[in-house]
């Protein structure tokens, strides 16, 4: 692992459609006329973790380790608007009742049932949905593969009836009336254990159930406890190489071209650049993981929206037709009511699935991690290897990638092995901050023997150690009281008293915008070091937190033991 100059790695990049050079280059202008800081210093060659020599590998082994971009393309997927089974299925009623000789009957009930869905279909149509076409009516190489209405036919309704244990009570409406009517005749035909109602709790029972649910410890799921009991040399010879290569691949330039290719047309009088980002490209992502895309259109990048305005939505929109209507990308799903509004779309030369979004804040928290997995290899691998665990524990629905990664991060600066994030931008705002919004965004980017710190020599020893003391600490951290803030590095940040002690910028911030504050009344809070007001670990509930807690507890107990085959050990 080598340090290098901030803008020694894009030398060799196309100017033509790498907006990172020009960003860089910007930073270089700006620094030969202001004093900075020192450029870094290469440390001393220290050990790494490396693979041991292996023989080639057969034509199999090959075969399986081939990247994204030599897969076949997936196939796409058939389009149909939710509403659209269960208009076929009203019709279907409609016209059944409609064809009896008796003359049709209304109640009170359903005229009220049909005012509200004319209204509700009134309602929709006001919102001038987009008419999608299929593809044989449609431009050539535009159009979406329609289910067809033959095949509609081939689904079937079953009415089935919760209070009789989710019995099946047939396939018309007709016999879950004639249910009804007998009032639940044989509601446990199979003899189901039935689950006694609970009375309504009060307030004091309902604290006892949860405090008798926290102290039930959540067991490790067996695939997390297979790596962490096996040689944990195996996965950074697994993950270390691939995620390392992944920062730089030549499927990167071409997605990046046809991106520009594919978007200028519809932004003529904007300009357009693209900007790479995410855990692929800070060297801690898999084969597996999304390359996010950050497009710069109209010169955006030092904007910031708390949450995504009309203007951004209906850039996003119009991008969205772009991608529909090409032949090198598919649509995966455009998510409009996030933070961060993205397109997820897969781009099919290369097999590559992309997060694309209008927000450059993500950009600069990679520079950052970059410059940190440089400076200091220690948190690359520690990184990496969290990543997986998580991964394998099944909590990245609740705590992300970029979560961890602050969080050893932290954990890093309490061993006085990082500096904090605030004395970077502190230094670096001396001679003029860049900004987004109101957030700093560059740093000084110093070698840790200029910033007083020790790099550590990366050695299993030594990177098992210290995960072994990250997750010891994460398991006995006091969540209620303290937080995870990189941005200071320091220990005990109270929550009650820290957004005093937080810089002017946000307190001008959250004083013109008082709903947009750090959200501290949550059960978890680690802040983002850059965008100051951001919780990212706000998703987290009460229950997932302790699972993630019980999972760290027995996580450090077992990289306390040497390592040996998980099933051994239970025997």
């Amino acid at each position: 692992m080598r340090v290098e100059a901030g803008d020694s790695f894009w030398l060799e990049k196309a100017a033509s459609c790498s907006a990172e050079r020009q960003y860089y280059e910007s930073l270089n202008r700006r620094r030969t006329s202001l004093p900075g800081p020192a450029p870094l210093k290469a440390p001393a060659p220290a050990p790494t973790i490396t693979a041991p020599n292996i023989s080639a590998p057969s034509k199999k082994a090959k075969k399986k380790n081939k990247t994204m971009a030599e897969k076949e393309p997936p196939n796409k997927l058939l389009y149909m608007n939710p509403l659209t089974m269960d208009a076929n299925f009203f019709l279907e009623t409609l016209n059944s009742v409609n064809q009896k000789a008796n003359p049709p009957q209304l109640d009170p009930h359903l005229a009220k049932l049909l005012e509200r869905i004319m209204v509700g279909i009134e309602n929709y149509m006001d919102r001038n949905p987009t008419y999608v076409l299929p593809q044989e009516k449609a431009a050539p190489g535009e159009g979406v593969a329609f289910v067809q209405p033959k095949e509609l036919q081939t689904i079937k309704r079953t009415f089935n009836c919760t209070a009789c244990n989710n019995r099946i009570v047939g396939t018309s409406i007709a016999k879950a009336v004639a249910h009804l009517s007998e009032q639940h005749p044989n509601p446990n035909p199979n003899n189901q254990p039935v689950q006694p109602q609970q009375a309504h709790q009060s307030k004091q029972e309902r604290k006892a159930a949860v405090k008798a649910r926290q102290q039930m410890t959540v067991q490790l799921p067996k695939k997390a406890k297979a790596m962490i009991v096996g040689e944990i040399t195996n996965v950074f010879k697994d993950k270390y190489p691939i995620a390392d290569k992944l920062k730089v691949i030549p499927e990167y330039d071409i997605i990046e071209q046809d991106l520009c290719n594919l978007l200028t047309p519809g932004f003529p009088k904007q300009q357009l650049r693209v900007y790479k980002f995410g855990s692929r490209i800070t060297g801690i992502g898999s084969r597996s993981s999304d390359l996010d895309v950050f497009v710069d259109i109209g010169n955006t990048f030092h904007t910031f929206e708390h949450r995504a305005s009309n203007t951004t939505i209906n850039k996003l929109r119009a991008m969205r037709k772009f991608f529909c209507g090409s032949d090198d990308w598919r649509i995966i799903n455009v998510i409009e009511q996030a933070r961060v509004p993205i397109i997820k779309t897969c781009h099919l030369p290369t097999g590559i699935e992309c997060d694309i979004c209008l927000n450059s804040l993500g950009f600069c928290n990679t520079n950052l991690l970059k410059y940190i997995f440089e400076s200091q290899p220690l948190t690359q691998y520690m990184c990496i290897y969290v990543k997986n665990w998580l991964e394998r524990c099944k909590l990245t629905e609740q705590i992300t990638t970029y979560s961890i990664t602050l969080m050893v991060i932290y954990f890093l600066q309490l061993q006085h092995l990082l500096p904090p994030i605030g004395v970077l931008q502190m230094e670096e705002s001396v001679n003029q901050g860049v900004l987004v919004g109101p957030w700093v965004v560059n740093f000084a980017q110093k070698s840790p023997s200029e910033l007083g710190l020790q790099q550590v020599n990366v050695t299993v020893p030594v990177v098992k150690g210290y995960l072994r003391s990250f997750f010891a600490y994460f398991a006995n951290f006091d969540y209620e009281h303290f937080l995870v803030c990189p941005y200071f590095g320091q220990p005990d940040a109270e929550i009650q008293k820290f957004e005093k002690t937080l810089p002017i910028r946000y307190s001008a911030y959250v004083m013109e915008n008082p709903e947009c504050s750090l959200q501290l009344r949550k059960p978890m809070v680690v802040q983002d070091p850059i965008q100051l007001n951001h919780n990212v670990t706000k998703a987290v509930t009460k229950y997932g937190l302790q699972t993630f807690v019980d999972y760290c507890q027995q996580t450090a107990e077992l990289l306390d033991e040497p390592s040996t085959n998980w099933r051994q050990r239970s025997s």
